[in-house]
């Protein structure tokens, strides 16, 4: 599979997966630490069910120990911030402040493994980040926001992980790392704030439950082929393009949250913006 498809993939399955967690997070009003715990936990488990029967392996993994550690350390924490954050903002709102994780993504890229992009590549990049640019409702008031903040904290800390998780799946086992990684980040999740174990008998419930576990497939999915495409493809050449996930949960909120259907508009503007930028990036 290219990572080209693998990165299509990556985006629909996450795209889908920001909706349910918006609907989920905001609606039950969900306690992020027990979140961040539970659903980590979901995921890694369905993963590892998967990674044992076609051969849990880790070959090489105590060589890329340290960014193994970081990733599963930042992951923790940016799910905590990640949950915080669909509490307080719209699910196309997020997608836009999590978007910013690409400049660290790429940056990363560029600095540590000395990828190089193109003028034009470099073009269509900007022309994706001014759609996000349009989509933000007051520029002057990004940092007075404290939805705004944590979406650019979450944006940070998520690109400084992905980064990490990226470049130990390129060196040991993908699937193997993915189950144990995301079992990890609920470890870590939970040390931060061992008392979370109180809140979470309402995630248990079958109904939640139930929706978690779907949730837990598609992000599994999505985070899967993410790391697939990674290994196959460029940093900074497939970080630009994920970010088109932009345009596809700005679409599926209109479609599915009527609470969002506002500034139809600009969303749509920044869409096609960000279209055009991904046609450079390919081309």
């Amino acid at each position: 599979m290219t990572w080209q498809l693998l990165t299509i993939i990556s985006v629909l399955s996450l795209s889908i997966s920001v909706i349910l967690q918006r609907i989920l997070i905001h609606r039950d009003k969900t306690d992020p630490f027990a979140y961040a715990v539970v659903f980590q936990g979901i995921v890694g488990i369905l993963l590892m069910v998967v990674a044992v029967s076609v051969g849990f392996k880790l070959p090489g993994i105590e060589k890329v120990i340290v960014p193994a550690i970081i990733s599963v350390i930042f992951y923790g924490v940016g799910h905590i911030v990640y949950a915080k954050t669909l509490q307080k903002v719209e699910a196309s709102a997020f997608s836009v402040l999590f978007a910013t994780q690409a400049v660290w993504i790429m940056a990363l890229g560029i600095v540590l493994l000395g990828e190089t992009i193109t003028a034009l590549q470099i073009a269509g990049t900007v022309l994706i980040f001014a759609g996000v640019g349009v989509l933000i409702k007051n520029i002057s008031s990004v940092f007075k926001d404290k939805g705004t903040l944590l979406g650019l904290l979450t944006g940070l800390m998520f690109g400084v992980a992905i980064m990490a998780w990226s470049y130990v799946g390129r060196h040991t086992d993908t699937l193997s790392w993915a189950a144990i990684s995301f079992i990890g980040t609920s470890l870590v999740a939970f040390l931060v704030r061992p008392k979370s174990i109180q809140k979470m008998k309402p995630l248990l419930k079958p109904k939640v439950l139930a929706t978690l576990v779907l949730l837990a497939v598609f992000y599994g999915i999505g985070s899967l082929a993410m790391l697939f495409a990674y290994k196959e493809g460029s940093f900074a050449i497939i970080s630009p393009l994920r970010q088109t996930s932009i345009v596809v949960t700005v679409l599926l909120a209109l479609a599915f949250l009527p609470q969002e259907r506002n500034r139809i508009r600009r969303k749509i503007l920044a869409a096609l913006i960000c279209a055009v930028g991904v046609v450079l990036i390919v081309v």
